[in-house]
């Protein structure tokens, strides 16, 4: 496959380094400009600014496979746009949401497709944390998205609730969400801790996984033959999830599938964002 890569330079030549280890990769073509890129299989949108969904839109009506690596949009407008584009372009598009793209996380959803009950704590630093509304918004968006992916269920009840100190300094965050499907799933955030902490946990009949989001460490609870409860540990390397993540793109774009994060996930959560933010904005 020949892939070209978008973006500022430096970041595109470590992302060139996460496709070469790839045998699927026969050439790699880095370009300054989505106008500038020859004919490819393959592009990777290394793009943060706020033009990032109207570069990807030009890449799929260009019938480019695309793959946007940035934060987690959220412009519901546009990534409906995206979706519908995408479907009648008949072009592969993969949204960087790390929380899915996580190889512990592949590991976990492949082995617990639809778990009962997901309960995610991440404890932020104060020293940290940069302050911002928008910072502290991407993280339970970006957890928000993983609970949707996971329980893949639409979605029945959300309660939400968050505090500012002084009506400026995010602090605390908690979401809490009852799918269709009776599972349900929390959320809690907290940016005054001591130590960062990152811990999902997912639950059903037959399994408890205990996972440590930013160390990519898995701790799996059964009950043994004397009813006993009793852990495994699965381990992955935290600095391959951007090297696996090209390579899940890639197989999706080769093998004609769908891509492990794709512009319907992306635009439902938008949605469910949305609803979040109207309920935050009741209880302010």
């Amino acid at each position: 496959m020949k892939v070209g890569i978008i973006g500022d330079a430096k970041r595109a030549v470590a992302w060139e380094r996460h496709l070469r280890p790839h045998q699927i990769v026969q050439e790699v073509e880095l370009c300054p400009s989505i106008k500038e890129l020859g004919d490819v299989d393959a592009c990777f949108l290394v793009d943060e600014t706020d033009n990032n969904l109207d570069l990807l839109l030009e890449g799929v009506h260009q019938g480019l496979n695309c793959f946007l690596i940035a934060l987690q949009p959220t412009d519901t407008d546009k990534l409906e746009t995206i979706y519908r584009a995408s479907m009648e372009a008949g072009v592969h598009v993969q949204f960087s949401h790390w929380p899915t793209l996580a190889p512990a996380t592949q590991w976990m959803m492949n082995r617990m497709p639809r778990p009962s009950y997901l309960s995610i704590s991440r404890n932020v630093q104060y020293t940290q944390f940069m302050n911002t509304v928008n910072e502290f918004r991407h993280y339970w968006i970006d957890e928000l998205g993983l609970c949707m992916k996971w329980l893949d269920s639409g979605i029945h009840h959300i309660e939400a609730k968050q505090v500012l100190l002084n009506d400026t300094h995010p602090s605390v965050f908690h979401l809490f969400i009852r799918f269709d499907n009776g599972s349900t799933a929390d959320i809690n955030l907290y940016t005054g801790a001591s130590v960062n902490k990152h811990i999902r946990i997912a639950a059903n009949r037959q399994e408890i996984f205990e996972c440590d989001a930013p160390e990519q460490n898995i701790r799996i609870g059964r009950l043994n033959s004397g009813e006993h409860l009793y852990f495994e540990k699965q381990s992955f390397d935290p600095a391959k999830a951007a090297e696996k993540s090209a390579l899940m793109f890639l197989k999706s774009v080769q093998m004609n599938r769908e891509t492990a994060y794709t512009p319907y996930d992306a635009y439902q959560l938008s949605l469910q964002v949305k609803q979040v933010e109207k309920r935050l904005s009741q209880y302010h």
